[in-house]
């Protein structure tokens, strides 16, 4: 019978042909043994890629959601260095009561600085308040010069939340350096004009610094834009900008966020105007879980 190949041979036998089996047997194996060591390297090579990629993909997509979202807790107001204080009385103030409803905690609240005049650096600004009755009623916004001359007026249904009216572009723009003095006025009972919930706030139009526009321009998100405005001091268009972003998304975060760091710049030295702040965060945040 023919040797079969590759043998097991005797390795303590004398003969030369033996011992040539032996030798070429042990090639076999070591062969073998080099083609299995390859190939499962190649495997554990193949497989340390397959998980590299998918440990970066992963890890790309918890980055991207991270810019998506991390962004909104970033809007923080900062008041401007030298603010200007409310000259008129009775302006950032709610009169008539607050609300049409005898029975409502919240009240009609002009959505500004208290401690000092809101800026702008539009010609065109965009005003923004709250509303907290339920049932649709006339609500008239008037916007006035410092003198008291009526520059503008319009009228709408009221709607429970959050509102907002821009300046008309068709309208001349407002003058840089000048301020202005802004009204809403919820009609409760047009038989009765003294029983009127008015809210009042004044507006500062100022000059654009060259970096901000710079840093605007080259702005790639609403966020961003909006963190820009923000950290300027300039409360009307960083505002603006968040609620135009809300419009879009469905999405009043960073609307919240900016009352709330409002509420946080203005809670020690009036902690009143801070803590109503935060309870219409609070109903917003409740009517945002709600849709």
């Amino acid at each position: 019978m023919p040797d079969s190949p590759c043998p097991i041979p005797n390795i303590f036998a004398p003969s030369r042909k033996r011992r040539l089996r032996a030798v070429l047997y042990c090639v076999c194996v070591l062969l073998i043994t080099v083609e299995i060591v390859t190939e499962g390297i190649a495997m554990m090579t193949h497989e340390l890629k397959r998980r590299t990629v998918y440990s970066a993909g992963i890890a790309s997509l918890m980055l991207s959601v991270l810019f998506w979202i991390a962004p909104v807790a970033l809007a923080k107001y900062t008041p401007p260095q030298n603010p200007s204080k409310p000259k008129d009385t009775g302006t950032n103030t709610t009169r008539g009561g607050g609300s049409c409803e005898a029975n409502s905690s919240a009240r009609l609240t002009a959505l500004v600085p208290f401690s000092h005049v809101g800026e702008t650096v539009s010609g065109h600004p965009t005003f923004t308040w709250f509303v907290p009755d339920s049932p649709p009623r006339p609500l008239q916004f008037r916007l006035f010069t410092r003198t008291g001359q009526l520059l503008y007026r319009t009228e709408m249904q009221s709607q429970p939340g959050i509102m907002s009216v821009a300046l008309p572009s068709n309208l001349p723009q407002l003058l840089i350096g000048q301020s202005y003095q802004w009204q809403v006025v919820l009609v409760c009972d047009p038989d009765d004009p003294p029983g009127n919930v008015v809210a009042a706030a004044e507006i500062q139009v100022v000059g654009p610094a060259a970096s901000l526009q710079t840093q605007l321009a080259a702005a790639q998100t609403p966020q961003q834009r909006i963190d820009l405005y923000a950290e300027s001091g300039l409360w009307y268009d960083a505002i603006a900008e968040a609620r135009k972003a809300s419009e879009t998304s469905q999405n009043q975060a960073a609307v919240l966020e900016l009352l709330d760091s409002l509420a946080s710049s203005e809670a020690e030295p009036l902690k009143d105007w801070s803590d109503r702040l935060r309870q219409i965060r609070a109903i917003e945040q409740q009517r945002q879980g709600q849709r």
